[in-house]
């Protein structure tokens, strides 16, 4: 039995329902429901289904009390007293809609309040408000309601980012930059790749930065991690061939990690077209196979044609391990094309007798100072032994170290917590003696006052303990200062090895004669000339293109590194001056043409040459003694002040013309500027145009590391990668993760 229809208000003929109907089709939405009820088909329902879906209550008010629908919508606020019938309930309308529009009442035939219409509180649009008409016509006004979208808009704050030159730019969530961010998170801050798809990170993001945030799987981060790498890799072969950089020096290592895998690195470094020093990990190859010399040239050779740089190798710098040695010598032939010849076939007896590869092979400074000081580790080691038992006793209770602080804060001292040195590592001796040094008087009283007596009464750490342990510590600075200042990366290490030469062969001879050090001085002494008594020529040339030396303060370095060593330097120097014309012609044959018109170089004597003066004024005071050696040394070594470089040139080489650039450096005065502040890269590239082709052999013999540390470095980084949460990382994702946070 259908249910008679619901009542409509009195106020609306049939006529104007039926006009209503009909014009549906030709005018607009709000139009036709302006001062109109609803029109849906389902408001007409049976008894059945009004029970159903609002309680038998429904029944009752059928014949002649509008149904409240709003009930059912969700209606707006307040009670309107819409019913005539005073014995019906009134439900308040809590609709979210009549924030957006004002109720419109007349008064009932019983005089009550009864709602007939609403009105738009943006538009003034009039539309029927009976609840017998529902809310669904309200809502498709206001969600298209022009005026009202316009002060929406305006009421919203907007979010601005600014552009690279400072200009502002309104900001748009992008999701692919939002995972392209991510990846780089994840390579700088070392947590699992997965960590982008964990509900703590979406919910962080959500709340405090971004509603509009997307987690993505690990499956996908992986693949833009890929993809991140690939991009990059192209932009940095594409760099390297570029003709702005000349050259690439490279350094390798192999590392063992804690995933029981090892690792090969290849760190490239060269100089941008700004003239500054930069380092690329190239690659981190597994060697899951023998560390021989054969398998590390393999993958060295495979990491360099990837980058295409095969050709363009000046020098490669590795440790002492034979296997290197091994290794180079199967790589000379592929990496010896950069100055355009082929290597000729190598003599055991001068392996740098070719011009093309005399610097392809360099050993790592560093390790070789490790080797030196290693010769006296063990005779020093009873010299401190007391204070590695003093700082054993000290980290052996919670307690001890809790009452050792609260010491050190009622005495006004800092507290300080103290490691133990390593054995394999005499660095670690020299910061755990630089970390007691400060704390000296609390930390003896301390151990005075907890440490127990030996049966004889004596005290662990006397003042003669002190004095030692003293002497051994500025015995190793010098070894450690070097260490840090050859290990650089971002500046030229090459011009600093024959200073440092020099410092440790006096170091050494000051030390010959001490009570507590002087069983070591000599096995000490003969692991350096074991290295270093013929000097690389690397070093040599990378001193003589520094502007504040020349041939004049290689003259004065050879003086001292004679009298402190005895050995006779007069044939090396006329070597050295030869060889740098030979490798000057070298550079004159493949960049010649670069050449631009040249500027005439300028005067630089005048007044402060007096304190270069002082500076190549012969020793007087020099250590050593004096011998006939010394005599000869002395009138060789001062050629370059008595004769010109031209002449020493051309009695260097038959091909003299050729070196007008090097005869135009070497016989300007040298530069006065001493301190550190004085930037030998920027001083090249002012003077690019003086010397063109110069300033690029300079380049290229400054870019050379002397020292492994970018490779070390590289592993230092590999090793927080491969923590342990993430040892089952494949070893394509962690050479991508390395190359992608270096």
């Amino acid at each position: 039995m259908r249910m008679p229809a619901v009542a409509r208000p009195p106020a609306v003929s049939e006529d104007t329902v039926e006009a209503s109907a009909t014009a549906m089709e030709d005018e607009d939405e709000d139009e036709r429901l302006r001062s109109l009820p609803g029109d849906d088909e389902d408001d007409d329902m049976g008894e059945d289904d009004l029970e159903e879906l609002f309680g038998r209550g429904a029944r009752a008010g059928v014949e002649g009390d509008p149904i409240d629908l709003d009930v059912a919508e969700g209606g707006g606020g307040e009670e309107d007293g819409e019913n005539d019938d005073d014995d019906k309930v009134s439900h308040p309308s809590t609709s979210d809609v009549w924030n957006d529009f004002k109720k419109l009442f007349k008064i009932g035939p019983k005089g009550k309040k009864i709602r007939h219409g609403a009105v738009c509180i943006h538009c003034h649009k009039e539309y029927s408000g009976r609840s017998s008409g529902g809310t669904r016509h309200l809502r498709r006004h206001r969600a298209k309601c022009a005026k009202r979208l316009e002060k929406t808009r305006n009421y919203t704050q907007s979010q601005i980012s600014f552009n690279p030159d400072g200009s502002m730019r309104n900001w748009e969530y992008c999701p692919m930059r939002a995972r392209t961010e991510l990846c780089r998170l994840l390579a700088r801050v070392d947590v699992p790749i997965s960590f982008g798809e964990s509900n703590a990170f979406e919910e962080y993001i959500k709340n405090a930065h971004n509603p509009k945030f997307v987690a993505v799987s690990r499956q996908t981060t992986t693949r833009d991690l890929t993809k991140m790498f690939d991009e990059r890799k192209v932009k940095l072969v594409e760099r390297l061939a570029s003709d702005s950089v000349n050259c690439v020096c490279l350094t390798s290592d192999i590392w063992s990690g804690n995933a029981k895998e090892d690792y090969l690195s290849v760190v490239a470094h060269y100089i941008n077209p700004d003239w500054q020093l930069e380092k690329r990990v190239l690659g981190l190859v597994l060697i899951d196979c023998s560390h021989n010399g054969q398998n590390i040239a393999d993958r060295v050779a495979s990491v360099l044609g990837e980058y295409g740089v095969l050709e363009k190798v000046f020098a490669v710098t590795l440790d002492n391990a034979s296997s290197n040695v091994s290794a180079m010598r199967m790589l000379r032939p592929i990496l010896s094309k950069y100055l355009g010849l082929e290597v000729p076939a190598e003599d055991p007896r001068h392996p740098e007798s070719a011009v093309t590869t005399m610097f392809l092979h360099q050993r790592c400074a560093c390790h070789i100072i490790n080797l030196i000081v290693k010769e006296a580790l063990d005779f020093l080691k009873p010299l401190i032994e007391v204070f590695r038992t003093a700082i054993s006793f000290l980290n052996s209770s919670n307690q001890r170290i809790a009452a050792y602080k609260n010491y050190c804060i009622a005495a006004g001292f800092r507290p300080r917590k103290f490691q133990l040195d390593m054995d394999v590592r005499w660095n670690s001796t020299y910061l755990m003696l630089k970390t007691l040094f400060p704390h000296k008087d609390p930390f003896t009283t301390f151990i005075h006052a907890n440490y127990p007596r030996v049966e004889d009464g004596e005290l662990l750490l006397t003042e003669e303990h002190w004095t030692v342990a003293e002497k051994v510590f500025k015995f190793l600075e010098l070894f450690y200062d070097a260490t840090v200042a050859l290990s650089g990366v971002y500046y030229p290490t090459s011009p600093l090895m024959l200073h440092y030469l020099v410092k440790i062969a006096i170091h050494l001879n000051n030390y010959a004669n001490d009570i507590h050090l002087r069983d070591v001085i000599q096995p000490m002494v003969d692991k350096y000339n074991k290295y270093w008594r013929d000097i690389p020529l690397l070093y040599s040339f990378a001193f003589i293109l520094d502007p504040r030396a020349k041939m004049k303060g290689f003259s004065k370095v050879l003086r001292k590194l004679m009298n402190l060593t005895s050995t006779d330097y007069s044939a090396y120097q006329v070597g050295t001056r030869a060889r740098l014309t030979d490798v000057y012609n070298k550079y004159e044959e493949k960049f010649g043409a670069v050449r631009l018109r040249r500027t005439v170089p300028q005067n630089l004597s005048g007044k402060k040459r007096s304190a270069w003066d002082e500076i190549y004024d012969d020793d007087s005071n020099s250590s050593g003694g004096g011998t006939s050696s010394t005599s000869m040394l002395h009138s060789t070594l001062n050629l370059s002040r008595d004769t010109s470089a031209t002449a020493l040139l051309h009695a260097a080489t038959s091909t003299g013309s050729n070196a007008s650039e090097l005869v135009n450096y070497l016989d300007c005065d040298t530069v006065s500027q001493l301190d550190d502040s004085f930037d030998i890269l920027r001083w090249w590239h002012e003077h690019k145009l003086t010397y063109p082709v110069l300033s690029i052999m300079a380049k290229d013999v400054l870019t050379v590391p002397v020292s492994t540390i970018s490779s070390e470095s590289t592993f230092s980084m590999t090793g927080r990668i491969i923590e342990e949460r993430r040892r089952r990382l494949k070893p394509e994702t962690v050479e991508m993760l390395t190359c992608i946070k270096d």
